[in-house]
């Protein structure tokens, strides 16, 4: 038998410039029946407060890369965000410790690419793909992205918890409101909520077959000149196609002078996280993956 799922925490906010999170909070938190489950409790959490009443990704930096264990333990470190990762790991962790305050943790985002309704998965947790099957079950235009990122360890806010992933849509401006995803996003939160109910009850039937997703291969910065500067952009072929497939001689940019750039790889993968504008200072154009598909029977929560 599984060990029920108690407490589960929604996210909003961790970054402060991506709003459909922030206000899916806001209507949770005037309407809690919404949220709201007979077996577990549901807490919601604006994460990064001081990010979002200036409407800014961050103060100081990525709120989101901050839950790393030995940083959390690091004393020495003490910007704002750094100080933030701190109080959120005692509300909803500690992280790594099997007493956490919360048992499954969604965080919400927005991309400015154009990624429609995709779920982050950056954790081996069998309840975690089990609820993002079941997601897709509910609607099979979800995309499923195993990321690896662009870090050695797991740094992100839904890895306080043992089980948890992070619900990213698409397109969506900075510091700008789209109804269809924010309604998509919250139904998504619904299934989710839904999953767990049935879950904690035993009527969630562990699906035999087969789960597409995406598997993160590697980072693709922007072609530079001497200086470090950007020399090329993303090609028009590219340009609000996440998951379109590359392959050897497609187009990836094009040069200021019109020059095309093109993969040069072997491997025929897709291209994801195309063009997001907050990864422009992490160095990388799009992420590009390979589409792969699971055995379902494999995450079984309650093996």
């Amino acid at each position: 038998m599984h060990n029920p799922i108690k407490k589960v925490a929604i996210v909003g906010g961790t970054h402060g410039n991506e709003l459909t999170g922030i206000y899916l909070i806001n209507k949770f938190q005037k309407t809690p029946e919404l949220v709201e489950r007979e077996s577990f409790e549901t807490h919601l959490l604006h994460a990064n407060k001081k990010a979002i009443d200036q409407c800014r990704r961050y103060i100081d930096s990525d709120l989101n890369r901050k839950f790393d264990v030995d940083a959390l333990k690091d004393d020495d470190l003490y910007d704002y965000e750094e100080l933030a990762a701190k109080q959120l790991n005692r509300i909803l962790g500690p992280k790594g410790s099997d007493e956490a305050q919360m048992d499954f943790i969604v965080d919400l985002h927005t991309t400015t690419s154009n990624m429609g309704l995709s779920i982050v998965i950056g954790t081996d947790s069998a309840l975690a793909w089990q609820a993002a099957a079941y997601l897709k079950e509910k609607n099979p235009q979800v995309h499923i992205f195993r990321w690896e990122g662009d870090t050695d360890h797991s740094p992100f806010v839904d890895s306080i918890a043992k089980h948890g992933f992070a619900i990213e849509v698409g397109a969506v401006p900075q510091g700008v409101l789209r109804a269809d995803l924010f309604f998509g996003t919250e139904k998504l939160i619904q299934h989710l909520l839904d999953f767990f109910e049935k879950f904690n009850r035993g009527e969630h039937k562990v699906p035999y077959g087969e789960l597409e997703i995406y598997d993160s291969v590697r980072l693709v910065d922007f072609p530079r000149d001497q200086d470090g500067e950007i020399a090329a952009m993303v090609h028009p072929y590219l340009q609000d196609n996440d998951y379109s497939p590359v392959e050897k001689g497609d187009p990836l940019f094009v040069a200021m002078d019109g020059r095309e750039i093109a993969y040069q790889g072997e491997e025929k993968l897709y291209a994801l996280f195309i063009n997001e504008a907050a990864y422009y200072e992490k160095g990388f154009a799009m992420c590009l993956a390979k589409k792969r598909t699971l055995e379902l029977a494999l995450f079984d929560p309650g093996l």
